[in-house]
């Protein structure tokens, strides 16, 4: 089975080159790699252009900055594999993680994998740790999303009934919430495979945006009223707050 591993790229010099090479030095050899350019500049030709001549490497330029959704579904229709994984440009995968999905998927009748995964500062320090539950469903995922985009592989099929919507955040989350509520079927390795690297500006300003995707989510992609909105994403903040993964 091919995999087509989506990577969107904007601004992101400094890691984009761990994340491409933790792809292409997977056990599973049955993949493309395929690089959206979201910021399609000079400065980013100049960094991506290392990568232009590799096998395995399509890139894909986009004409204006879309954003992370648009430019993940934006790789996903120019990808030929029959599963896709989503890897962000800060994000790196252990040597294993595409062979485990795709045994699991030969093994299993599942939709969605997901695995593990290691908060991490710089390339070794780790933050936190979070092990989702093997099985998920919308009222599990309502509670708290413990899923990152990184460590997912997803029929292909499914996502062209269903695509990332362009919000500033969270948009993964919506997604994996859309899904569960149609009945996909989610499945959770319990091992280690994902490295999601935690930035020092992912806070106040971004935690703004996530408030807003968040109320955005439940009261008008979910169609929630207003007190359960609130309700809702007070259990998601205390839960990630807990569990560290917010």
């Amino acid at each position: 089975m091919l995999v087509s591993v989506i990577i969107p790229y904007f601004n992101d010099e400094i890691n984009i080159d761990k994340s491409v090479f933790s792809a292409l030095r997977q056990t599973y050899k049955k993949f493309e790699i395929i690089i959206v350019d979201d910021e399609n500049s000079l400065r980013s030709f100049e960094i991506l252009k290392k990568f232009k001549n590799k096998k395995k490497i399509k890139i894909i330029r986009t004409n204006s900055n879309l954003g992370v959704a648009r430019a993940r579904n934006l790789g996903i229709r120019k990808s030929k594999g029959k599963l896709i994984a989503f890897l962000d440009s800060d994000d790196f995968w252990k040597k294993n993680k595409l062979n485990e999905q795709v045994l699991a998927f030969k093994n299993k009748d599942i939709d969605v994998c997901y695995s593990n995964y290691y908060g991490i500062v710089g390339d070794k320090r780790v933050i936190y740790s979070v092990e989702p539950p093997r099985e998920m469903n919308f009222k599990k995922l309502l509670k708290s999303c413990p899923i990152s985009c990184s460590t997912v592989l997803i029929k292909k099929n499914i996502l062209k009934k269903n695509c990332f919507r362009n919000l500033k955040t969270k948009e993964d989350y919506l997604l994996w919430l859309e899904l569960s509520k149609k009945n996909y079927k989610f499945f959770g390795i319990n091992k280690y495979l994902s490295f999601y690297r935690i930035r020092n500006k992912s806070l106040s300003s971004l935690h703004v945006n996530k408030l807003f995707s968040a109320y955005k989510i439940y009261s008008y992609y979910l169609k929630f009223n207003f007190f359960i909105s609130v309700l809702l994403i007070s259990r998601l903040y205390i839960n990630a707050f807990i569990k560290k993964y917010l």
